[in-house]
């Protein structure tokens, strides 16, 4: 992938600006971030893992009934970064577990991929 980002920005380094060379790397870098995490997510290994160890308590399909407990379902509780969401699955909130050493990282992002697709 670097290699690749190199050769675009030297064959457009001759007849672009170096702001607009500068920007396009920054798009590029971008896009290669994002198609490496939706590769790495398997959505439906998500779900399985999701309906075996979260289901109980945020509910079927993200819809949970329990005071204090997000709702995946609406936007609210997913305006977080995947990043935040891996902390808060990984080292628990004030009324959630820690699944750090229970769950690996990629079955982490699995969940939040399935996560994600609850939303409406």
């Amino acid at each position: 992938m670097r290699n690749m980002i190199q050769v675009i920005l030297r064959k457009a380094s001759s007849t672009m600006t170096s702001q607009q060379v500068a920007r396009m790397a920054v798009v590029g870098l971008l896009l290669a971030c994002i198609a490496r995490s939706v590769m790495a997510a398997d959505f439906f290994m998500g779900r399985e893992i999701y309906e075996m160890h979260c289901e109980s308590c945020h509910g079927a399909e993200g819809r949970s009934m329990e005071p204090g407990v997000p709702d995946f379902s609406s936007g609210d509780a997913m305006f977080q970064t995947d990043a935040d969401l891996y902390s808060k699955i990984r080292d628990g909130t004030d009324t959630m577990p820690a699944y750090r050493g229970i769950l690996t990282e990629a079955e982490v992002r699995n969940v939040i991929a399935y996560l994600r697709s609850l939303q409406k």
